[in-house]
């Protein structure tokens, strides 16, 4: 197909762009290439596989998938405004994932229901049977298959298949589908039947330990899950302001902070602040979070969840905060690892996460430094994109051999780091079509 844009770039003719043709086509390749990727991937019911290079990693998970369904509206809209052939075909997909998810919270909505019945003090509170889990089969329930049965999970306490992101993950996307596209009559009555319990199911479990984005310590609440709750509140509120959907704005606030006055973000600055830096993790019960826990999925606090660091008291937080991700996670290397002492393939670098920087940075002006993290992944990986760095650059090890020696390797074609990659140069692409350009490229 011709990955090449129309001489305006985005339909805006005659403004002159802070990018040059050159950069441009390349950026948009490599978006389109990797939106071609996950197109092929999106099965005709929604389902899409975390990667279907890797057994263990067949599922669909809530938390990627609602990303690449993000990613694909994202390219769809810019795409269609180029020109291009397959911006239907990303905005079918994206359409095809948010409702496959949509109807998963319906197979697990009296999970969800019977949570308003049960207190804190009760220990059923942390089973799965009360709860919607983080990755599904085809038949959009329990993963069985591959040497996976995800209903063992059933009768443990605090199992890691439950994480807080999945419900407002699929309702951000669905709002970004609202903002860009408009919602069909069948989204609309999904909202009108299940905005409700989702919004009291929401209230009530953000105070509460879970697994982490990276589906560990179960036993600890997690900065990540809690912003990830607030934005799910926030695109509710949103739906509800343009669509008929049986729940008002200020109902959805008021249950939002029924719990904890002032809601998640609130409840962040509360106990997730320290020394005006959002740190990552917290024990129950106790008031301080845990020192130095920061954890590179803190980037979508800020880069998506709609908080900042005024939000949290103090606008130096989020300076703070990333400036203490971008020192201790990559410590001078070009992606970052997920958090200190990460085991997880001897604590590789995550494409994803490094792109999901670059993104932040784009959108505070800072194009250079995004569009070289951007082009490293893209010069690198050739577009073919795995979860982590082969090898680590931070330590004397070579990541490939030892993979090799042990029999295993880190997952090869991770269908959110093609996500990543188109929101990434979608944002680029976006921020420097918007203004009038002072130099003719990035790097002048």
């Amino acid at each position: 197909m011709d990955l090449t844009l129309n001489k305006s770039g985005s339909g805006k003719a005659g403004i002159r762009t802070g990018i040059s043709e050159l950069e441009r086509n390349r950026y948009f390749a490599a978006a389109s290439q990797a939106a071609d990727y996950l197109i092929g991937k999106t099965t005709d019911s929604g389902y899409i596989s975390a990667s279907a290079d890797y057994a263990w990693y067949h599922p669909h998970w809530f938390r990627d998938s609602s990303w690449i369904a993000v990613s694909l509206l994202r390219y769809a809209d810019f795409a269609g405004r180029a020109g291009a052939q397959n911006a239907a075909a990303a905005r079918d997909s994206a359409v095809h994932i948010i409702n496959f998810n949509l109807r998963a919270i319906e197979n697990f909505s009296q999970n969800i229901r019977s949570l308003d019945e049960i207190s804190f003090e009760n220990s059923d509170f942390f089973s799965l049977s009360h709860h919607m889990p983080s990755r599904v089969g085809p038949s959009g329930k329990l993963y069985s298959g591959n040497s996976i049965d995800d209903k063992k999970e059933l009768g443990v306490n605090r199992s890691w298949l439950i994480q807080y992101d999945s419900i407002p993950l699929i309702l951000y996307s669905l709002n970004e589908k609202s903002r860009l596209f408009g919602l069909d009559a069948n989204e609309i009555s999904f909202l009108n039947v299940h905005a409700r319990e989702i919004a009291e199911y929401l209230g009530k479990i953000y105070i509460t330990e879970c697994a982490s984005a990276w589906e560990i310590s179960p036993h600890l609440l997690h900065s990540y899950d809690i912003a990830s709750i607030h934005a799910g509140f926030e695109s509710l509120k949103e739906l509800s302001v343009k669509y008929e959907i049986g729940i008002s704005p200020d109902t959805i606030e008021g249950i939002k902070n029924r719990l904890f006055p002032g809601g998640p973000t609130a409840f962040l600055k509360k106990f997730f602040i320290k020394d005006n830096t959002l740190y990552s993790e917290k024990k129950p019960f106790e008031n301080a979070p845990l020192s130095d826990s920061l954890d590179a999925s803190e980037i979508f606090v800020f880069l998506n969840f709609e908080i900042s660091g005024k939000s949290l008291g103090n606008e130096d937080i989020e300076g703070n905060t990333i400036s203490g991700m971008e020192r201790k996670l990559f410590n001078g290397n070009m992606l970052p690892i997920r958090f200190a002492g990460d085991t997880y393939y001897k604590g590789g670098r995550w494409l994803l996460l490094g792109l999901a920087f670059a993104e932040y940075y784009i959108g505070k002006g800072m194009y250079e430094k995004g569009a070289k993290i951007l082009d490293y992944v893209i010069n690198k990986y050739d577009g073919s994109y795995p979860e982590q760095e082969i090898i680590n650059p931070a330590s004397e090890v070579d990541m490939n051999n030892f993979y090799a020696l042990n029999g295993y390797k880190p997952v090869q074609n991770l269908a959110w780091s093609y996500a990543a990659v188109i929101m990434a140069a979608v944002a680029l692409l976006e921020a420097k079509e918007s203004e009038p350009a002072v130099h003719n490229s990035l790097r002048e």
